[in-house]
């Protein structure tokens, strides 16, 4: 028997190597496709639903229990534990807040006023038919001032009955006007000084509780006798006032108190102003200051004029000693004259009020001079035959006095295309209270150069309740 060894190189490929090799590339292209299908299927599901996968709940493992040694711990912490402290807010320094509401709004008595910003953003403005003892206007912004001072107390004028006239006048206009209208008032006086009392910085809206806030604080003024004034001045002009000649013999500064109050109500932006005083000076009376070359002019003259008085002293015997002691003994004299006249009106008036009459309204200087307080001391200078300088000031007149506001003017009204108001004026006097044409004449020419304001002169209570 013959044995047959396999021997694979030399052999040819039979049937068998065949199917396993046909069987293999077989597996091999099942294996690709349906790694195919599997993979394209990830991607499909995965774009689909792109939601992760839910997380692990994670469970917190249990603490361990430790002994703790509490008086060693309390030890250890009061070593390092800090207080804290809480400083007391009313003793800090912090700063003020402001807080301005319109007005109605809040429980105080203020009232908070528009800015011409605020009304010219959001706040319309309507006129109102507005009126004043015969003095009627058709009005968006009114302002109101009423002379408070002790010469309408005085009988002739009407007393304190005259001013519930008054008051109850105002107060109807108040009523009368539109939500949206703007308003204030001002009381004043010109006795010492002025006083300017405001009821508001600023021009208000007439609502209902600006209404009745403004009539209740009108209601005060001149109640009696011991509420006679203005009540405080609270108010200070923006602009510069009238430059005038500073006060002396020859000129007194207080005779144009009156335009304080002018340019006051001016600097309230109003186009219906209303003024009620007892007295109003013609423009003409309101002098300018004098220019350095003025001064120093006058200065001369007054040189020349000392020194030709001393030597006609000296021809009539009259030394510059003598007349040093006259002129101290005159001082002397005039305030010896002041201190009686003011203890006469204090006597005087409190006798007045218990007869329930009206209180005497001059100043002291008046006082010394009617009842003849002041006695000239003697020996006086010899009488010489010398004229003493003239001094002459300039009048400003009502052209004058408007064209110093025309800046005034121009800052509030010209350049808002707005009017400059129309000036009301209402002069109170007494029944036999003396108003001459010449100075009539003159204060009308001065309200109707504002905008043809009118002028009306009501004498004592009668006329008034007419």
């Amino acid at each position: 028997m013959k044995i047959y060894h396999f021997r694979p190189k030399k052999e040819k490929k039979g049937l068998l190597y065949q199917v396993f090799f046909a069987v293999a590339a077989v597996m091999t292209v099942l294996l690709i496709s349906f790694g195919s299908y599997v993979v394209t299927q990830s991607i499909i599901n995965i774009d689909s639903s792109m939601e992760a996968p839910p997380t692990k709940e994670k469970v917190k493992p249990a603490e361990r229990q430790r002994k703790v040694d509490l008086e060693r711990q309390n030890r250890k912490s009061q070593k390092f534990v800090k207080r804290i402290t809480m400083s007391n807010t009313n003793t800090q320094n912090v700063p003020d807040i402001n807080i301005s509401l319109p007005a109605g709004i809040g429980g105080g008595v203020a009232i908070a006023t528009v800015s011409p910003i605020d009304i010219k953003s959001d706040f319309k403005i309507t006129p109102s038919n507005v009126g004043l003892f015969g003095n009627e206007a058709k009005s968006e912004k009114v302002m109101i001032c009423l002379d408070t001072g002790d010469y309408l107390m005085t009988d002739e004028k009407g007393g304190l009955d005259t001013y519930k006239v008054i008051k109850s006048e105002i107060s109807k206009l108040i009523n009368s006007l539109k939500p949206t209208t703007l308003f204030n008032l001002m009381a004043f006086e010109n006795m010492i000084g002025t006083s300017m009392n405001m009821f508001q910085q600023g021009l208000t809206p007439a609502n209902s509780f600006a209404k009745r806030m403004a009539i209740d604080w009108l209601a005060p003024f001149n109640v009696d006798y011991k509420s006679i004034g203005s009540r405080g001045n609270n108010y200070k002009l923006k602009y510069d006032f009238l430059p005038q000649p500073p006060r002396s013999m020859n000129y007194n500064p207080k005779v144009s108190d009156i335009y304080r109050i002018y340019q006051a109500a001016m600097e309230q932006g109003a186009d219906t102003v209303y003024i009620l005083a007892t007295d109003w000076p013609d423009p003409e009376k309101v002098k300018l200051p004098w220019t350095d070359a003025e001064t120093e002019r006058y200065r001369r003259m007054m040189e020349n004029y000392e020194k030709k008085k001393e030597a006609l002293y000296r021809r009539a015997g009259w030394s510059e000693e003598k007349q040093q002691e006259y002129e101290a003994k005159v001082q002397k004299a005039r305030a010896e004259g002041i201190a009686k006249a003011r203890k006469w009106i204090k006597e005087e008036n409190a006798k007045r009020k218990a007869k329930g009459k009206s209180l005497y309204v001059g100043t002291p200087y008046d006082c010394m001079r009617e009842q003849k307080f002041y006695v000239p001391p003697q020996p006086a200078p010899p009488p010489i035959k010398l004229e003493k300088p003239e001094v002459v000031f300039k009048s400003y007149g009502k052209s004058g006095i408007i064209n110093y506001y025309s800046k005034l003017f121009r800052d509030l009204y010209l350049d808002k295309k707005m009017k400059i108001p129309t000036l009301h004026i209402i002069i109170f006097r007494g029944k036999n209270d003396t108003w001459p044409a010449a100075q009539a004449r003159a204060v009308r020419s001065f309200a109707s150069a504002h905008n043809s304001g009118r002028v009306r002169i009501l004498r004592g209570l009668e006329p008034v309740k007419d």
